[in-house]
């Protein structure tokens, strides 16, 4: 069975206290995780296969007619459980909605934020002129070339999920035309994006500005970090203002409940 979780048993006509009793331990053992439940050939196989859903049934074995064990409890229960040590089940990570999860990182945040000059490149500077920016300064360094420097945004206590990362910068025409945005899931860099910040990306309008969306990403650590590198590729700038975490789990629903005749349920939803 696929779903050891979702085991249901059923009481047949003649079924003894004793079948019972080690149908209840099975039910548990599969509650519980702990070992898988394999389903092995018997007198009763046509039996259990009208019984359970044809999803739930992975194999149907023949019984080992080596081990007089297994054939006993085969004889006396007409199914058995072969439960090895082996097949421990690995926990499932259960992700949380997040529902309306947004964080913010600023280049104004202090321990969130910092920058790193490359050798003979010049330094960030704060700038607190008549550009846009998501609070009251950017970060701004004028390059030409790349010398190994670079700001990173870090993003802390993040549950496990799926998260969109966006980017907000204002764009002027001296700017970098391919800035590379990596982002990382803990210490591991999963992708690299290139940014044109000489033009806007209107993705995602938020807290009175538009956001440059990243990407998707399912994230394992709860550290999301975004490091923007002085590769330019034309232009005189880079800067860096803040980024943004999303999470994508959240919903609406958009239909009533309606009950299906199979005893579930189905609704609409809307991913906000």
């Amino acid at each position: 069975m696929t779903n050891p979780q979702s085991i249901q048993f059923r009481l047949r006509r003649g079924s003894s206290y004793l079948e019972v009793q080690v149908a209840m331990v099975l039910l548990s053992i599969g509650i519980s995780g702990l070992y898988s439940i394999s389903v092995v050939q018997t007198r009763q196989t046509a039996r259990l296969q009208e019984m359970l859903p044809s999803d739930e049934v992975a194999s149907i074995n023949p019984v080992s007619t080596t081990n007089p064990a297994e054939a006993a409890w085969a004889k006396k229960l007409g199914v058995y459980a072969d439960i090895q040590t082996d097949s421990v089940a690995a926990p499932v990570t259960t992700y949380p909605l997040n529902t309306g999860f947004v964080k913010i990182v600023d280049n104004e945040d202090t321990g969130d934020y910092w920058t790193h000059r490359g050798w003979g490149a010049p330094d960030w500077f704060q700038y607190t002129g008549s550009l846009e920016k998501y609070e009251d300064s950017i970060s701004v360094l004028q390059t030409s070339g790349s010398h190994g420097s670079f700001a990173e945004f870090i993003a802390r206590n993040i549950p496990p999920g799926e998260y969109e990362v966006l980017l907000f910068c204002a764009r002027i025409s001296p700017c970098g035309s391919a800035v590379p945005h990596q982002i990382y899931d803990g210490p591991q860099l999963i992708d690299t994006v290139s940014v044109n910040q000489r033009v806007a990306d209107n993705d995602f309008y938020y807290d009175s500005h538009w956001w440059q969306r990243l990407g998707v990403y399912t994230f394992h650590n709860s550290e999301i970090r975004v490091r923007m590198l002085d590769s330019p590729d034309t232009g005189d700038y880079v800067i860096a203002d803040a980024i943004m975490i999303r999470c994508r789990r959240s919903f609406s629903v958009t239909s009533p409940v309606e009950a299906t005749t199979s005893g579930g349920a189905t609704v609409t939803v809307d991913l906000n």
